[in-house]
């Protein structure tokens, strides 16, 4: 019997299709998020935050990312279905989610809520943080409050998770959090409990400190393209000298980020968002950007001549 043929539904791959040029319209994040603080590598950050590459996803990441943000919503009504429990997921005196800021603004980070009456700690507040994963890695959470037990299951699980859970209990007041983690379709629930952490807190505070106001890359994870980490990572052609940054303020030499926003020191003016993803004809590259060397620059510094790691020479700006 002839296989029948495979097909594509041209409709769906319209939906994939619009999917990712929607995402590709949105404007990259203006902060350094508190979610993000805790991941392993803080080069990565740094490239993030100074707009290095705008991050692409393809459709199916996309759905990924729209299903944990449905699964919040549904385990938050499910919550609220116990008799004691409150769950709050907008600040009642702003009447928006809870959030928090540090570092000039250059640090932020919302909050998915904060919970009171749970059956095991009845009298305690506690920040709330849903997680929507897979069955693995929901299983490994299972498997470490065994192991480990609840108060350290977490940040063996996912340090980037924990991370995010300590600073957001440092910048509530709050000393306790809960996390609830579901799998697809969210048939399965898992929670964790972990206490407060102000030291670790301090170190990841003193680490964004860092990542904004240094004017090159942090140290990378690992040297080596190939590594575990570093393969999937949106930032390896920039990072291992392989390609070019995008072009726009946060990454040209003449600019830096102060106490509030961003300054242009080539005409002593504040920049909005928005000048900043436009740049203007004055950019020149941060020299830790450029997948090169420096070998010559004009004294005024109209342009600053490099040798690429390709054996070409390259001049940024006019001669």
């Amino acid at each position: 019997m002839a296989a029948i043929p495979s097909s594509v539904d041209p409709t769906l791959a319209a939906v994939d299709s619009a999917l990712v040029a929607a995402n590709r319209r949105d404007k990259p994040r203006p902060y350094l998020g508190m979610s993000a603080l805790g991941k392993p590598c803080a080069r990565s950050l740094w490239y993030e935050f100074r707009w290095v590459y705008q991050p692409q996803f393809d459709a199916l990441s996309l759905k990924r990312f729209a299903d944990g943000h449905a699964q919040e919503d549904i385990q938050a009504q499910r919550l609220r279905t116990v008799p004691g429990v409150t769950l709050l997921t907008v600040d009642p005196d702003t009447g928006r989610q809870f959030g928090y800021s540090d570092i000039g603004g250059h640090l932020r980070g919302h909050m998915d809520g904060k919970i009171h009456g749970l059956i095991q700690a009845p009298s305690k507040w506690h920040v709330w943080e849903h997680k929507a994963t897979d069955e693995k890695k929901a299983s490994s959470l299972e498997k470490l409050k065994y192991e480990r037990g609840e108060k350290l299951a977490l940040q063996a699980w996912d340090e980037t998770y924990y991370g995010q859970a300590v600073l957001y209990m440092e910048y509530s007041g709050l000393d306790r959090h809960y996390l609830t983690c579901s799998t697809p379709g969210g048939r399965h629930t898992v929670s964790c409990r972990t206490e407060a952490d102000p030291a670790h807190a301090a170190v990841l505070k003193r680490r964004a400190e860092i990542i904004v106001y240094s004017d090159e890359p942090t140290t990378p994870i690992s040297r080596d393209p190939s590594f575990f980490i570093c393969r999937w990572c949106g930032f390896n052609e920039a990072c291992h000298g392989r390609n070019f940054a995008a072009r726009n303020c946060r990454i040209c030499l003449f600019v830096k980020p102060v106490s509030g926003g961003w300054v242009c020191t080539k005409y002593d003016t504040s920049l909005s968002v928005e000048e900043q993803a436009k740049g203007c004809d004055s950019h020149r590259y941060n020299p830790h950007l450029v997948p090169g060397e420096q070998i010559d620059a004009a004294h005024d510094g109209a342009w600053v001549e490099y040798r690429l790691f390709d054996g070409q020479n390259w001049r940024d700006g006019q001669c």
